[in-house]
C-alpha cells in the first residue's frame, strides 16, 4: 500500500522550527529579547507546534507520528542525540573563535586543533561499534558516551587565554571520545526498539532531531556569546561604547571605512 505524503504536516515542521531559531538567531543581538519582532517570533513557533501536533492526529499517513514518542527508548534516545549534536556542533562552530579572538591564534593553527576532536570521535566511534556487534548490548557505551561528552565539556570550560594547545589537544580528545557513540548508536537503539515497518519515519527522525539539536546549538551559544561580549567589554574596557564597536563592525563588514572616534 503506497503511503500519502503528508504535505501539511512537512510544512507545519517548517513553520514551527524556523520562527524558532530566528528568534533564537535575533534575540538579543539584531533586536531585544523583549521585542515584538523576537516575541512574535516565538509565539509563531508555539502555534505552528500546537497546529502540527493536532494535525498529526488526524492525519492519514503522518510525517512524524505523535505515538512513536510514547516509546521511552524513542524518546530518551532522540533526546540524548539532540543535546549531543548540540554541544558537537557548538565546540566545532565557537572553540576557533575563541582561539583565534582569545588566544591570538593564527586561523590555520586553529582550524588544525581540531584533529585531536575528530580523532578521538572516529576512534571511539569505530571501538564502539565492534564491541557491540560482539556484544549485542548498545546501553552502557551510550550512557558512557555521554558523561564522557559533559566531562569534555566541562574541561572546556575551564580554558583560559593561556591555555597551550597540547592542553587544549587532550580536552579536545576527551570530547571526541565522548562524542564518538553517539554517531551511529543512538539510531541503533532506536530502529531496534521500534517495528521494521517504522523503520524509515525513526531512522529519519533521528537525523532530523540531531540536525536541529546542531543547528540550535550554534542559534543559542551564539546568543550567548554575543550577550557575554557586550557586558565583558564594558568591564575590560570602562566607558566604551559597544553600540558604537558594533556599528562600525557592521560598516567594515559591509565594505565602508569605519570613521574612529
Amino acid at each position: 500500500m503506497r503511503g500519502k505524503i503528508d504535505f501539511i504536516g512537512a510544512g507545519l515542521i517548517i513553520a514551527t522550527v524556523v520562527p524558532l531559531l530566528l528568534a533564537l538567531t535575533f534575540g538579543g543581538h539584531s533586536y531585544p529579547w523583549g521585542s515584538p519582532v523576537v516575541l512574535g517570533l516565538f509565539a509563531g513557533s508555539a502555534a505552528g507546534l500546537l497546529l502540527y501536533i493536532f494535525n498529526e492526529r488526524f492525519a492519514s499517513d503522518p510525517i512524524l507520528p505523535l505515538e512513536l514518542f510514547k516509546n521511552p527508548v524513542f524518546s530518551t534516545a532522540n533526546l540524548a542525540g539532540f543535546l549531543v549534536s548540540m554541544s558537537f556542533m557548538s565546540t566545532v562552530a565557537f572553540l576557533p573563535l575563541f582561539q583565534q579572538l582569545g588566544q591570538g591564534v593564527a586561523a590555520t593553527a586553529s582550524g588544525l586543533s581540531q584533529l585531536p576532536l575528530m580523532a578521538g570521535l572516529f576512534g571511539s566511534s569505530i571501538l564502539c561499534g565492534r564491541m557491540v556487534s560482539k556484544t549485542g548490548k548498545y546501553k552502557a557505551f551510550m550512557i558512557g558516551g555521554v558523561i564522557v561528552t559533559f566531562a569534555g565539556i566541562w574541561l572546556l570550560s575551564r580554558m583560559h587565554a593561556e591555555t597551550t594547545r597540547a592542553d587544549l589537544a587532550w580536552r579536545m580528545l576527551v570530547l571526541g571520545i565522548g562524542l564518538g557513540p553517539g554517531q551511529s548508536l543512538f539510531s541503533l537503539a532506536i530502529q531496534n526498539a521500534m517495528p521494521i515497518e517504522r523503520l524509515g519515519v525513526v531512522t529519519s527522525s533521528s537525523q532530523f532531531f540531531r540536525q536541529i539539536g546542531s543547528t540550535m546549538g550554534v542559534a543559542i551559544f551564539g546568543t550567548f556569546l554575543t550577550a557575554h561580549l557586550n557586558s565583558g567589554l564594558g568591564k575590560v574596557m570602562p566607558g566604551v561604547d559597544v553600540e558604537k564597536l558594533r556599528a562600525m563592525g557592521g560598516a567594515a563588514h559591509a565594505g565602508a571605512a569605519p570613521v574612529l572616534p
